[in-house]
């Protein structure tokens, strides 16, 4: 379903109408550090302290994983390109098994590099989803909100590159952190092409469940996602999640 408050965007957003995203397509919107952490990181690979990725692989910080994107913009790999466009993305509850945590980075097209930490799952659900991406300097128009909701989302081995994640309460089962990321076998396994060293600490966990899940995603991606009641919105000025 399309619909809007602006009569200029009427359609053309790449957003899927049968509600399935298929084979690795990866969104262009922003999961993974927090701010703190994001700003003691060296901004090259090579140069990294990656043990400063292990102070947020946390419980909370783990539901990141169970939020996977409901509309492309862009469908570049994070592990190549980005826009660096940020998305907020809220979810009510999200629910996943076979986690897998751990610090890389991705390039915007710009050249910049960005410190994230990726969260994948094997399997993932989502209730009460809404992700919402600002365009600010549209001409004619100025500032919209591209705003998308679902009833219901389900993912397989899905990766969500977050800078930024708060939740309600999370509980993660059988986790097992400071396991190298190479070694991770729980979880869906290090993204291929992802710029992480395979040595640095990440975590694992048999699963993980959150509510009231608020994020900033970079990019993520799926082997194939199915999702029900989706709707997408545009609207003048800033209209956020949260």
């Amino acid at each position: 379903m399309y619909s809007t408050d602006l009569p200029l965007f009427r359609v053309g957003w790449p957003f899927f109408e049968d509600g399935i995203s298929r084979a690795g397509t990866r969104s262009s919107t922003p999961f993974g550090t927090s701010r703190e952490s994001e700003r003691s990181v060296p901004s090259m690979p090579g140069k990294v302290n990656w043990k400063l990725f292990a102070v947020v692989l946390t419980s909370g910080l783990a539901a990141s994983s169970v939020v996977f994107i409901g509309v492309s913009q862009g469908a570049i790999a994070a592990s190549f390109l980005i826009s660096g466009q940020p998305s907020k993305v809220y979810a009510k509850r999200a629910e996943g098994t076979g986690l897998i945590q751990y610090g890389a980075f991705d390039r915007r097209y710009d050249g910049k590099i960005v410190p994230v930490m990726v969260s994948g799952l094997r399997e993932s659900t989502i209730k009460g989803l809404c992700q919402s991406t600002i365009l600010k300097d549209v001409p004619l128009v100025g500032t919209i909100t591209v705003k998308v909701t679902a009833d219901e989302v389900t993912a397989r081995n899905a990766y969500t590159d977050v800078t930024e994640s708060i939740s309600g309460v999370s509980i993660v089962r059988y986790s097992e952190s400071g396991i190298a990321a190479g070694a991770a076998r729980k979880g869906p396994g290090v993204k291929a092409g992802d710029k992480t060293d395979l040595a640095s600490p990440a975590t694992d966990a048999d699963s993980v469940s959150v509510t009231d899940s608020k994020q900033i995603v970079l990019a993520s991606s799926a082997e194939i996602t199915t999702s029900t009641g989706s709707v997408l919105r545009f609207h003048k000025g800033a209209n956020e999640c949260f």
